[in-house]
C-alpha cells in the first residue's frame, strides 16, 4: 500500500517495449517506421516501443491487460499470449495493436518498463 501510494504521489507512466530480429516485413511495425530502417541487417535485434502510457491509470491499464500489476517488477517479461486484445485496442487503437500482433507472430519478446 506505501508503495502504491508513493507511486501515485510521483506519477507514472509507462511502455511495453519490443525486442525480437529485424525483418523487412515488421519495419512498417516498429517505432521509427520503414524509412530508418532501411539498410538493417535481417535478424539484427531491435528495439521498439509498442504502447506507450502517458499516465499512471494507462500505465495501471496497460499493465493489467497483460495480467500484471504496474509494480510487479518480477513479473515484466510479457506473455503476449495472454494480452487482452479487446481493452487493449479499446486503450491504444487498432494500429498499435495491430503492430504488437505482427511482433509477436515474429518472436519478439515484450517487457513492461514502468517510470515512477
Amino acid at each position: 500500500m506505501a508503495e502504491r501510494l508513493y507511486i501515485g504521489a510521483m506519477g507514472l507512466d509507462a511502455q511495453v517495449i519490443a525486442v525480437g530480429p529485424f525483418s523487412d516485413d515488421i519495419a512498417a511495425s516498429l517505432e521509427y517506421g520503414e524509412k530508418l530502417h532501411a539498410g538493417i541487417a535481417s535478424g539484427t535485434t531491435v528495439v521498439s516501443n509498442v504502447f506507450i502510457a502517458g499516465t499512471s491509470s494507462a500505465s495501471d491499464a496497460l499493465a493489467a491487460a497483460f495480467g500484471v500489476g504496474a509494480m510487479e517488477l518480477g513479473r515484466h517479461h510479457l506473455n503476449p499470449q495472454v494480452a487482452n486484445i479487446a481493452q487493449l485496442k479499446a486503450e491504444f487503437g487498432e494500429d498499435d495493436v495491430g503492430n504488437f500482433m505482427r511482433l509477436a507472430a515474429r518472436g519478439f519478446q515484450f517487457y513492461y518498463l514502468p517510470n515512477a
